[in-house]
């Protein structure tokens, strides 16, 4: 990633802290519309789509629902979700991927023995 798009994520992701901060706080109630994206980007001095980009993190992370034609509504309670577990077919790839690993090191290692032996002759 670019410097400049790690910089735009700690934007998107501080002002979604914040208005997360204000819904816990109960600035914004259950069930309240949260202020308009144009509002929010006034606010926070951003541009419209940053301000989008937080407010969709808020509805990931299960603080507020969206509502395509009439905005963000505070949800009444925060949806906790679990970590997934990892599927079978996921353990069974990074299984291979750390025996990868291993074999690459075992090759390295050999590479290394036979350039020392060949720089001693």
């Amino acid at each position: 990633m670019t410097p400049t798009s790690d910089a735009a994520r700690r934007v998107n992701e501080k002002i979604a802290d914040d208005l997360q901060r204000d819904i816990e706080a109960e600035k914004y109630k259950a069930g309240e519309k949260l202020p308009a994206v144009r509002t929010i980007a006034e606010h926070f001095g951003v541009a419209p789509g940053t301000a989008t980009k937080a407010l969709q993190l808020l509805a990931q992370r299960g603080v507020v629902r969206p509502d395509s034609t009439r905005g963000y509504f505070v949800r009444a309670q925060p949806e906790r979700q679990a970590p997934a577990e990892p599927s079978g077919e996921f353990t069974a790839i990074m299984q291979q991927i750390e025996a990868i690993r291993d074999h690459l090191a075992r090759l390295d290692q050999r590479l290394q023995q036979v350039e020392q032996t060949r720089g001693s002759d």
